[in-house]
């Protein structure tokens, strides 16, 4: 099957998606609310590029309701630039329900953001891009004001220098076992929008198995019909190093496996490790890298979620010097 691309402008301007969303109820009938959540670990140099377009052409249009920073424990002053150009910052150890995440990554962060959004639509972006405009934000929600029959659609870039881990594992774990998202251009990309009722009926990988999990959980709860892409033309973002790739790589590997076992209903081989050995610098010799392996359970499942939704509801909108629970 062809996977829904949204290839023309479509709600580019912030005056044509405040339209769409305001022409967009959710099924109780009130204003529909859309979150952009930055997940962001030593993002210093970069937060303010990509928080800032977001404040100023979106959210003062009232084409988004908030923007919030999730800052994974940072070392450097992340926290204090995303809030001067005015997104909300939880910090990621103290948001959220109390949740024990000892080998907490992306994936964790992700969910904390999640209960700690106000958005019936929740957009995450990644907060190291080195070029960012508001556009891209514009682009992913558009598809999912206009289509009832949408739940997820995820970025493309025509001009993107990367996907080493896309192209060595993620291609080819799609074609294993789920052939019919073969169309997809950039599985991995930190760049999507989803609805808030099914990202809350998902298993988070606490690490960076996360992206292709919810591609993964989405195509077997709704269907591929369900996911579209939409093309934001460009990414540039800092990238690490082949270490970090193959963390990554094994990460993604141990829970697409883990995912497609337990559809089958079947348990995880109790040989299977979960330490990446990679080559020291003497030959012979290996290093040992223990891998994220735990996941986070769907935040409908807890029990503290049906408060947590109506404090949600009652919210009373985005304010940058707002006090909001997180």
């Amino acid at each position: 099957m062809t996977i829904k691309t949204f290839l023309g402008p479509g709600t580019d301007r912030p005056q044509e998606l405040a339209a769409a969303k305001r022409a967009c109820t959710t099924a109780t009938g009130a204003p529909v609310r859309i979150s952009v959540v930055v997940p962001a670990r030593n993002c210093a140099s970069t937060i303010e590029g990509v928080v800032a377009p977001v404040v100023e052409d979106l959210r003062e249009a009232g084409a988004i309701d908030e923007v919030l920073v999730v800052d994974h424990d940072s070392t450097d002053d992340t926290a204090r630039r995303a809030a001067r150009v005015g997104a909300r910052v939880v910090a990621f150890s103290s948001a959220g329900p109390t949740v024990r995440i000892p080998d907490s990554g992306k994936g964790s962060v992700m969910w904390k953001g999640v209960w700690a959004s106000h958005g019936d639509i929740v957009v995450f972006v990644d907060g190291d891009h080195l070029r960012f405009d508001s556009s891209k934000v514009s682009r992913l929600v558009g598809p999912l004001l206009r289509d009832a029959s949408l739940q997820h659609v995820r970025a493309f870039y025509d001009d993107y220098e990367g996907g080493r881990t896309t192209e060595t594992m993620a291609r080819p774990m799609l074609s294993l076992l789920h052939p019919e998202l073969g169309g997809m251009r950039q599985p991995l990309s930190g760049e999507h929008a989803t609805r808030r009722s099914a990202l809350a009926r998902l298993v988070f990988p606490a690490g960076w198995g996360t992206e292709f999990s919810i591609l993964d959980q989405i195509a077997r709860r709704y269907g591929a019909p369900a996911i579209g892409q939409v093309d934001l033309h460009y990414k540039e973002h800092v990238k690490g190093d082949w270490a970090h790739i193959s963390l990554q790589a094994f990460e993604l590997l141990y829970v697409a496996l883990r995912t497609e076992l337990r559809a089958q209903g079947r348990e995880l081989p109790e040989h299977w490790g979960s330490v990446v050995m990679t080559p020291a610098d003497q030959p012979g010799e290996v290093v040992r890298r223990p891998a994220r392996t735990q996941e986070l359970p769907p935040l409908v499942s807890l029990p503290d979620w049906p408060e947590r939704e109506r404090l949600r509801l009652t919210w009373p909108g985005a304010s940058a010097s707002a006090t909001l629970p997180s």
